[in-house]
């Protein structure tokens, strides 16, 4: 990396909205299968482009990715943040005999062995990845009543996208058609059409948690796969394992880009305290961009994507699309 090419920064023609917030909607199994309830963001005074659903990563939740989350939703965007059973805070009330609970600070849990060694456990368990296509299918039959909480029933539908952060980044390529073997049952696929693009913030590559070569075969759609250079996998796998969702899918409609000194957390996703303004601003843009070129089908938001080469603003990135 390294070079001096610079592109001017994306920015919507739709402009930015006052952004409006709802926690608990739904939820408490008053859908069936959407235990927890929901976390949405919504632009006031334009109308709903399109609607992502957002996957928090491990041992986080619903509440979480206020930045990116609210980024998306003041350019159009009603944006859904579930709350899966790997949040820390349900674990905790789930398992006393982990020695936690619900009044202390849970979000340092990875900083203590047991605790992560058991949080890992569920990262790496079968179950804990069918609930949370579980819960994804649910919302997205909900989506009326979703609607209705929220910014009010679209006159006509709107495209979506399926978006996540590490474990939610997993759950994301599962919906967007990748393939992994589970126990005594090898090849099984959960891709989900009513997702038409996917984003892929810090996701896994081959040997972990079902991904295999071939994988990536299937996916077919529209994605963009975001890493960093110092960005580890939770068996170790670097940046170039990261990478390896966008390598191995076929071409079409798929684009890479990764951060220079980028960690797990790309500038400050899922509340991290310290935060990297120029990488914080680069996936806002990209992921924005990506957004309205396959949501919005903006040509400007492809052309820009394409005309990247080695930064995002302040932020080098090596880039690549195919």
């Amino acid at each position: 990396m390294g070079g001096t090419m610079t592109i001017g920064p994306y920015r919507s023609k739709l402009g930015k909205a006052r952004i409006l917030e709802a926690r608990d909607i739904l939820g408490n199994d008053s859908i069936p299968g959407l235990a927890y309830p929901l976390t949405c963001r919504w632009p006031e005074g334009i109308p709903v482009q399109g609607i992502v659903v957002f996957c928090h990563g491990l041992g986080s939740g619903g509440r979480k990715y206020t930045g990116v989350s609210a980024y998306w939703a003041a350019h159009g965007y009603l944006v859904l943040h579930p709350t899966f059973p790997d949040a820390i805070d349900i674990v905790v009330a789930r398992e006393p005999e982990l020695g936690l609970n619900l009044d202390q600070d849970l979000s340092g849990w990875a900083d203590l062995p047991e605790v992560r060694a058991r949080m890992f456990e569920i990262l790496h368990a079968p179950f804990s990845w069918i609930a949370r296509l579980d819960i994804v299918k649910a919302l997205m039959s909900a989506l009326p009543q979703v609607l209705e909480a929220t910014c009010g029933p679209l006159p006509d539908p709107v495209p979506c996208a399926i978006a996540g952060h590490s474990f939610g980044a997993y759950t994301a390529q599962l919906v967007a058609g990748a393939e992994i073997d589970l126990p005594e049952r090898p090849a099984q696929r959960f891709a989900d059409s009513r997702f038409a693009a996917a984003i892929l913030l810090s996701a896994q590559g081959r040997d972990q948690q079902g991904l295999r070569d071939g994988s990536w075969n299937g996916m077919t759609g529209p994605f963009l796969n975001v890493t960093g250079t110092r960005d580890y996998g939770a068996k170790g796998g670097d940046w170039l394992w990261k990478c390896e969702p966008y390598d191995f899918a076929p071409a079409g409609d798929k684009y890479l880009a990764v951060l220079e000194n980028g960690d797990h957390h790309l500038g400050g996703l899922g509340g991290r305290q310290t935060q990297v303004p120029a990488q914080i601003d680069a996936v806002e843009q990209v992921t924005l961009a990506f957004l309205d070129a396959y949501l919005r089908d903006c040509r400007t938001a492809s052309d820009w994507l394409r005309s990247i080469a080695d930064r995002i603003g302040d932020c080098p990135v090596l880039f690549k699309s195919k």
